[in-house]
């Protein structure tokens, strides 16, 4: 009785490596092609109650910022992008709405990526006068993200300039808003 014992083990071991082995014949490979669509994203963040964002329904890649004397640099503008080979973002900006006082500008400087994202990130370019036509502000931007939120992308610093004229208005905290668009589009590079 004992030596069966052994037998019905021995052929148990047996047939399990044999079993084991058929098994490790048979495998397959199947390529898998994942294709990621074209993406780019701009949004904003900000520590004071003076600045506020509206994003348009109809462009995703489209946001609104109201700028005030006293928004000074208290925005991070953050962007996220997927993009095809020979292909880069650019990030614009323009006075959408809203009129100056006479004699007054608003110089934007745009900081470069402080390096909390990923990927290929944009180029800052050198500070601009704002204006109604768009002007590139961040270019070169490849596959990437900068990161969500205060400290990560790229801080806008604005300068509200008072230039010598007659009629120079005082510039106070609330006395004038400006709607500044930024919008993110795609380029052949």
């Amino acid at each position: 009785m004992r030596g069966s014992k052994y037998i019905v083990l021995l052929l148990f071991f047996i047939l399990s490596s044999q079993i084991g082995r058929s098994q490790g014949i048979s495998q397959a490979e199947i390529p898998i092609t994942l294709r990621i669509p074209e993406v780019a994203l701009i949004d904003f963040e900000g520590s004071t109650r003076l600045i506020s964002f509206e994003s348009s329904p109809q462009q995703s890649n489209q946001i609104d910022q109201i700028v005030t004397p006293s928004t000074m640099d208290k925005t991070w503008i953050n962007y996220s992008s997927i993009i095809k080979e020979g292909r880069t973002n650019t990030i614009s900006v323009y006075i959408s709405s809203g009129k100056l006082p006479p004699y007054t500008s608003i110089e934007l400087d745009i900081g470069g990526d402080v390096g909390a994202g990923a990927g290929s990130l944009g180029n800052s370019s050198a500070p601009i006068i704002l204006s109604q036509y768009p002007q590139n502000i961040i270019t070169n931007i490849g596959s990437c993200y900068t990161g969500k939120g205060i400290n990560k992308g790229h801080q806008l610093s604005y300068s509200w300039i008072r230039h010598d004229g007659p009629d120079n208005h005082i510039l106070t905290e609330d006395s004038f808003s400006i709607v500044v668009t930024f919008t993110i589009s795609s380029t052949d590079s």
